[in-house]
């Protein structure tokens, strides 16, 4: 099967201030550290960016440009819209630090018509409301879902048409297929593949480097 990966960089960075992706991060923008591992795993690499940037980002000749939508899931639409595989693996590039094998292992769906990496929760959870705790919340097959995750790709595009359709909105692509009944898998994850969110996080990263 032909696997396409969906690299997302179309963010405007409300959250950390400014235009995370291209933040320098060991000298060089945030997206760079995902599209350069991703370069020579996969037959398709599509580079989701904001439709402003798309003239002034210079890639290798091997990497598609699309432009973003106005949320996660308007872009990650228009990545599958172009992709040709029969799998996509889609990734934020605000997570620079996940592995070469971490991709592999997503990308091999087996029985699934999806495939995610995470982690078990390890904290002890807590429901709070005013700044009161409200209760304890049972941790058990707790996981803290990270990317990248991989789908077939006729699934997906068939869940990202339904859920705007009727007009959901999901954190993750994963979710949508959860809404819809189909199957997904789970291969765990990497402590160090954190996302950058925040202007602390970015210290973190750069301690990690």
């Amino acid at each position: 099967m032909k696997r396409s990966v969906i690299l997302l960089a179309g963010g405007e960075g409300s959250r950390f201030g400014t235009k995370k992706q291209y933040i320098l991060l060991g000298g060089k923008p945030l997206y760079m550290h995902s599209l350069e591992k991703v370069l020579d795993l996969f037959e398709e690499v599509i580079l989701v960016l904001p439709e402003e940037d798309l003239q002034k980002i210079k890639v290798p000749p091997k990497v598609k440009k699309v432009a973003g939508g106005k949320e996660r899931q308007d872009s990650v639409l228009e990545g599958i819209l172009e992709a040709e595989g029969d799998i996509v693996i889609i990734h934020d590039c605000a997570r620079p630090f996940a592995s070469r094998e971490l991709f592999l292992k997503v990308s091999e769906l087996g029985d699934f018509e999806g495939k995610i990496c995470a982690l078990p929760v390890r904290d002890t959870l807590k429901q709070v409301s005013e700044g009161m705790v409200i209760k304890t919340i049972d941790r058990t097959g707790l996981w803290h879902s990270q990317t990248p995750q991989a789908f077939l790709r006729k699934v997906l595009l068939e869940c990202h048409f339904r859920a705007r359709s009727e007009g959901f909105f999901a954190t993750d692509d994963a979710m949508l297929l959860e809404r819809y009944g189909y199957r997904v898998g789970v291969v765990m994850g990497e402590p160090t593949n954190i996302k950058i969110t925040y202007p602390e996080d970015l210290a973190l990263a750069q301690r990690l480097l």
